[in-house]
């Protein structure tokens, strides 16, 4: 394949089910939507399940969707099958419902990162100001 091994990134070559996965899906984050192939952005595959819970499931073009490096890694090892993904036959009706799922998740966790962040940034000014406070004063 003249795809394999073109950069460093991917010196070990091209995993043909990833690339199917962003053919299938449009090259777009299956969560958020942002354009992976046009923009400053990293793109990597996603296994819908967990690779680390289903391992049989690991090379299944069906289990991999796009995904921005952002989506995925506030996704993590998050299961929308709710541990029945052996069980389970990923057929497209399945894998819309587990990637809808997951995009519900993700958002949750999204905002309560954000507050998270906002109550630890203000923390944060607020100890930031008590130390040059605290340094200024002539001792």
């Amino acid at each position: 394949m003249s795809l394999k091994k073109r950069t460093p990134y991917f010196k070990s070559g091209w995993n043909i089910n990833v690339l199917q996965a962003f053919i299938r899906d449009g090259d777009r984050c299956v969560y958020c939507g942002r354009e992976l192939l046009n923009q400053f952005c990293v793109a990597c595959g996603d296994h819908l399940l967990p690779r680390r819970l289903y391992p049989q499931l690991v090379d299944s073009v069906d289990n991999l969707v796009p995904a921005c490096t952002h989506c995925n890694r506030i996704k993590q090892e998050y299961d929308p099958s709710d541990g029945k993904g052996l069980e389970t036959a990923i057929t497209e009706e399945v894998r819309l419902a587990f990637i809808h799922k997951s995009k519900e998740w993700i958002k949750t966790k999204h905002l309560e990162y954000a507050r998270d962040y906002q109550t630890g940034e203000a923390a944060f000014k607020k100890a930031v100001a008590e130390y040059r406070n605290q340094s200024t004063v002539p001792g």
